[in-house]
């Protein structure tokens, strides 16, 4: 591992390297690599090396081309397993505001511990007194342990500093100790050979004000401060003290430190970078009309009503009706689809606004079809289940396919408006309206299985289509908030993918089961054919069923006389043997002939 700094000008290539060497002692680093742009004088850089007095640190020194670029130093970063990475901006106002724009961004992404400097114009041989600001996070613990390790080495002072709120001076005092002393136990830092180690507490309602009081009530040779991001960074480093702590040839290095991302961030970071290099990502204004376009349609509205009453009856016909091409016409009008690919936006994205509004039309939009359901299958004039009815009461695995296939595809086409000519395609497969209606219908006539296998088709569509729909989206580009704000979004994919883990058991065992079913019924189908084959040359079996304990067997031939009932009954008790079938009765067979003249 290594220490690496960023020097993006000749004139602090020296106090750079100096602090990069005093982190790299405190971290037991034994690489320091200075990574520049061409910009900075080479002389500069073998100046700062040539003085170094720390001998047993090897310092190698690695050029990023003629400018400062973002992802080639997060690259290099990567390539040299940078352990701490120690960025700057000068005292002198040498750093670009494009430059220092980037080294912001880069203190925000980097993977590894991070420090940006507001590097003073003391340049101390030994690093005697620190002081550090603490709150009990992890940044502030990264800063108080990596702050010990350099005075101590030196026999110096850290200063812990806390800022207790003005509940009067000796209770607050007694306060602050106390918290202070709990967050020092975090850090390992109040043990008794921490002797160098010198609490302090300050009294002050604003914290920034306390802390800018204690830093210039002694004189430091480094402020380390914990930071998450650049935006706290720019707050303390130029917000907290004032400008004339900065000035004069005496001034004080102010440091931030950042600790290294949380695994979860980390492997998500090289996974948008993985995706950024191999799929196309949408642009600025692409997202925009994909995020207005989606917030608009998701919302329960009266067009929305409409449609899905529409869509409703038409599907509730077509499946008394066993028409197929009815039920397609449905789930061309049904409107289910949006709310489904606009939850999987707002997971994305975090938009709990969104979620909400997603919901309600999903929700609204299930109970509107079911009564609907329910009330055409009291009116309809059938008894008994049809085909299409039945056909939706018993889904499988192989629906949870089509489910989330059928999610990729309608949202890539969604975000993509030169697609959108493929979503007729996709609402036929995804056929959400349907199942709701299979399952009103079926309640009236009170096959409950069916009904419940038809609520459970639907199930499986909507969260695989929303999981689906979310993956795509991240795919394609979109990205929300991080942080506590968007835990609800994360908290809410959990649970749905822990859903569609239990979804998958039921919908495993009825494909099972099914495929339990198909193999005797294979096997029973070959050997009619075979004895088929030996009685009636032209044959072809247009219908075979075989339940348990009969088998119905439908056959057509091209012959020129009629099939005899002496050729039928041979033909029986050969299927008989051949099956295995002590009970002739339970075979029954029916040959239609076709007469041909020779």
């Amino acid at each position: 591992m290594a220490v690496a700094t960023v020097i993006t000008n000749s004139i602090e290539a020296d106090r750079m390297l100096h602090w990069a060497l005093c982190f790299a002692g405190a971290r037991e680093t034994q690489r320091v690599v200075l990574m520049h742009t061409e910009s900075v004088a080479s002389a500069a850089i073998e100046e700062a090396v040539a003085a170094q007095t720390v001998t047993d640190i090897e310092v190698e020194t690695q050029c990023l081309g003629d400018r400062l670029d973002e992802e080639r130093l997060l690259t290099a970063v990567d390539d040299v397993s940078v352990d701490l990475l120690v960025l700057g901006q000068n005292l002198f106002g040498e750093t670009s505001s494009q430059d220092l724009g980037i080294l912001r961004r880069i203190f925000d992404r980097a993977l590894c511990d991070s420090i940006i400097l507001r590097l003073g114009s003391r340049l101390p041989d030994q690093v005697d007194k620190v002081m550090v600001p603490t709150s009990g996070g992890p940044h502030a613990q990264i800063a108080l342990r990596m702050a010990s390790r350099i005075v101590k080495e030196e026999s110096g002072q850290l200063v812990p500093v806390f800022v207790e709120s003005d509940i009067g001076e000796e209770d607050g005092r007694a306060v602050g100790l106390r918290i202070l002393k709990r967050y020092l136990d975090k850090a390992g830092l109040n043990k008794k050979d921490n002797t160098h180690v010198h609490p302090e507490v300050v009294i002050s309602n604003d914290v920034g004000r306390g802390i800018a009081r204690a830093a210039m009530a002694r004189d430091y040779d480094l402020v380390l401060i914990g930071a998450s991001n650049s935006l706290i960074a720019k707050k303390k480093l130029f917000g907290i003290l004032p400008k004339s702590y900065f000035e004069g040839d005496d001034a004080t290095t102010v440091a931030l430190v950042k600790h290294r991302q949380p695994m979860g961030l980390r492997l998500r970071q090289r996974l948008e970078k993985f995706l950024s290099l191999r799929i196309p990502q949408l642009e600025r204004e692409e997202r925009v009309a994909l995020f207005e376009r989606l917030q608009t349609q998701s919302v329960w509205s009266f067009d929305f009503v409409v449609l899905i009453l529409l869509s409703t009856g038409i599907a509730s016909l077509g499946l008394i009706q066993s028409s197929p091409a009815v039920v397609i016409g449905a789930m061309l009008v049904a409107p289910l689809m949006t709310p489904l690919l606009g939850s999987g936006m707002s997971l994305v994205q975090g938009n709990l606004p969104l979620m909400l509004e997603c919901i309600k039309a999903i929700i609204f939009g299930f109970l509107s079809a079911l009564v609907l359901g329910v009330g055409v299958g009291y009116i309809a004039p059938i008894t008994e289940l049809t085909s299409e009815l039945a056909a939706r009461g018993g889904p499988n695995l192989l629906d949870l396919g089509v489910a989330t296939l059928s999610g990729i595809a309608a949202s890539y086409c969604v975000a993509r408006p030169s697609l959108s000519s493929a979503l007729a395609g996709v609402a036929i497969a995804a056929a959400l309206v349907p199942p709701i209606a299979t399952v009103g219908i079926s309640m009236a006539l009170r096959e409950w299985s069916n009904a419940i296998g038809a609520a459970l088709l639907f199930g499986t569509n909507v969260v695989a289509i929303i999981i689906a729909a979310a993956i795509t989206f991240f795919a394609i580009g979109i990205r929300g908030q991080l942080g506590p704000k968007a835990l609800w979004a994360r908290r809410t994919t959990m649970c749905l993918l822990g859903a569609l883990a239990v979804l998958v058991v039921p919908l495993s065992t009825v494909l099972v089961s099914q495929a339990g079913k198909s193999q005797p019924a294979a096997q029973s189908r070959a050997k009619v054919e075979s004895v088929l084959a030996a009685h009636l040359p032209n044959h072809k079996v247009t219908q075979l069923i075989d339940e348990s304990g009969r088998l119905v067997c439908e056959v057509s031939t091209d012959a020129p006389a009629p099939v005899t009932t002496e050729q039928v009954a041979a033909i029986r008790k050969s299927l008989q043997q051949k099956l295995g079938r002590q009970d002739a009765a339970g075979i029954e067979l029916r040959v239609l002939t076709r007469l041909v003249a020779e």
